[in-house]
């Protein structure tokens, strides 16, 4: 199944690149998920950080304490 929905992954992602290469204008440029959907997009949360203001400072602390010597 998963393999299934990484073909069609990749099988829109070349029909959108071959799209856009015969684009006159940038404007004209499509992206793979406006070009046809799949069942796997409703999972996608486009718009939304991935991450909050906190867990950047917590994760900026993590590769602080890594970088700093011994």
């Amino acid at each position: 199944m998963i393999r299934t929905n990484i073909n069609w992954e990749q099988t829109r992602y070349l029909a959108a690149m071959m799209f856009n290469v015969n684009c006159q204008k940038r404007g004209q440029m499509i992206t793979p998920d406006k070009l046809f959907p799949l069942p796997q997009d409703v999972f996608l949360e486009r718009n939304k950080p991935k991450s909050t203001k906190e867990e950047l400072i917590a994760f900026k602390k993590i590769l602080d304490k890594q970088k700093s010597p011994k």
